[in-house]
């Protein structure tokens, strides 16, 4: 009876070594310009409803509760920003930031961008 007991246990404590680590890294993927993915302003302006996007420049100008204006190189664009995606981050005019939503488009409006995501590129000093 042990040796049935110690057989099966030492099966038991086999197994997952012989099922093989394949490692603890992240999985890999591609890096770099994605099609389908507005980059730009002028992009997320041309850009179809739920479409990716992420933009990089500065949030200007607060237009309602919830309403920004974002700028890049391109042009400015209607950003809407939870203050939960905000969190306790204090952006001004002068800050880079990278934003990352989706365009938001309806008939009779310019597109606008749901932010999901806000990071701070570049923090001016004070």
């Amino acid at each position: 009876m042990k040796t049935i007991l110690l057989t099966g246990l030492g099966l038991l404590l086999a197994s997952p070594a012989m099922a093989g680590f394949q490692g603890g890294s992240a999985p890999g993927g591609f890096v770099g310009p994605s099609s389908g993915v507005a980059q730009s302003v002028e992009q997320a302006l041309d850009a179809r409803d739920d479409t990716p996007a992420i933009l990089e420049g500065h949030v200007v100008e607060r237009v309602g509760k919830d309403k920004y204006v974002f700028q890049d190189a391109t042009g400015k664009i209607t950003v809407e920003i939870d203050h939960k995606v905000f969190g306790a981050r204090i952006v001004t005019p002068q800050t880079r930031v990278r934003l990352s939503g989706e365009v938001d488009s309806e008939f009779f409006r310019r597109n606008e961008v749901d932010v999901d995501v806000l990071e701070i590129l570049d923090q001016p000093s004070q």
